[in-house]
């Protein structure tokens, strides 16, 4: 072979090896990005016993993406429930209800079981008679990748939004269509979630009508009592107290890995925190019977870092409600305290929220009532099409 011909040869290979290159790197600049919202995966648990809540017609167990504390996209499990109402003219409505505490560990799910024994039936049941879809999360880390940050009010109001994108895709797949418009709900860790998904909505879920929130019973402004406690206070056992201490205290580690949680705590307390990462909530409350918080509890509260990262991690915002708001609290509660609840709607409507706010002589827990009045309260509002 000739010199010349060899240099031929060598600028055609030099050539395709740039033209493979380009090619290559346009194709991966072009491949579209996952979002949050995607359905990963879905399986039909309609016959699976305990899954179905009266007047569903279908329950698909479904994986999507959403954010964890780090804002990465992970696989977050939840359950859509289709009517078995014919839908609306312009599709069914949505409700994308946030459940409450149930624990951080992946065996602590709820959403694939709200079947059981007919517990839902009265809560969740009107809405799908009424012909709601409902979609529940489970939250970033409770059978998934992680663990659960419990009350980073930010990642779970993220995962009830992107429950809702990925529900319309869910019931498109199943061939039937959902309004734009949708309402969340929820009671405790999942009142507290409906509010971050309300104050979020517009900037987060543009694409969606945020047609209002509902929260019964949210812990509101904990960090205000937090910082009371210290060695020995409070020197009382209250029922399960110690355990959503426990959880509030595991899920703070997650969201603020720098910061030293386990300083402040007794080897008695870095245990019961340790333990509140996989066992859920009815055996750690029976784990913890008869502890009291200030057993666990090594130096106050209110030293150091630890109060202004639980107030940054678990406050909820004040302002940003694009939407009317319900929020319903028990006067008697004696987890999240009815003072602290009026003082922030009081906050929420300075801000200029629109807040509907209905007080009863009640617990933190609240009753299938309270559902039956949201779902009265939701039906009175502005929906697309209407």
């Amino acid at each position: 072979m000739s010199r010349l011909a060899s240099r031929v040869i060598a600028l055609v290979g030099v050539f395709v090896l740039t033209i493979t290159g380009l090619v290559t790197a346009s194709v991966a600049w072009a491949a579209p990005q996952p979002e949050a919202g995607t359905v990963l995966s879905t399986t039909d648990i309609t016959d699976r016993r305990d899954a179905k809540v009266a007047g569903a017609g279908k329950v698909i167990a479904m994986t999507y993406l959403s954010e964890d504390p780090k804002g990465q996209l992970i696989p977050v499990r939840g359950t859509v429930m289709i009517p078995a109402k014919a839908p609306r003219p312009g599709g069914w409505r949505v409700l994308g209800y946030a459940h409450g505490t149930a624990g951080l560990g992946d065996q602590c799910t709820v959403t694939g079981r709200m079947g059981f024994e007919g517990r839902y039936d009265d809560w969740l049941g009107p809405w799908l008679k009424d012909g709601y879809v409902i979609t529940a999360t489970e939250y970033a880390g409770i059978g998934g990748p992680g663990v659960h940050a419990y009350l980073d009010g930010e990642v779970s109001g993220k995962n009830v939004l992107d429950s809702v994108r990925a529900a319309r895709t869910v019931v498109a797949q199943q061939g039937g269509s959902t309004s734009s418009g949708y309402i969340t709900s929820g009671a405790s860790q999942g009142g507290h979630a409906s509010l971050w998904s309300a104050s979020l909505a517009g900037t987060y879920a543009p694409e969606l009508t945020n047609v209002g929130g509902v929260a019964s019973s949210p812990p509101v402004n904990i960090a205000d009592y937090f910082q009371l406690l210290r060695p020995g206070v409070p020197p009382v056992a209250v029922p399960d107290y110690v355990t959503y201490f426990s959880y509030v205290m595991a899920g703070l580690k997650v969201a603020r890995p720098d910061l030293d949680v386990d300083s402040y705590l007794t080897p008695l307390g870095r245990k019961v925190v340790e333990d509140a990462k996989t066992l859920c909530y009815p055996n750690q409350g029976r784990a913890t019977r008869g502890m009291n918080v200030g057993q666990l509890i090594a130096r106050p509260f209110d030293q150091g870092p630890l109060i202004p990262a639980l107030r940054e991690a678990t406050g909820v915002p004040t302002s940003g409600y694009g939407a009317p708001m319900l929020v319903q609290q028990g006067t008697l509660d004696p987890v999240s305290f009815a003072p602290l609840t009026t003082q922030f709607v009081d906050e929420m409507r300075t801000d200029g929220a629109d807040v509907d706010f209905r007080q009863a002589q009640a617990g933190h827990g609240l009753g299938a009532w309270a559902e039956t009045e949201a779902l009265q309260w939701s039906n009175a509002q502005q929906w697309p099409g209407r």
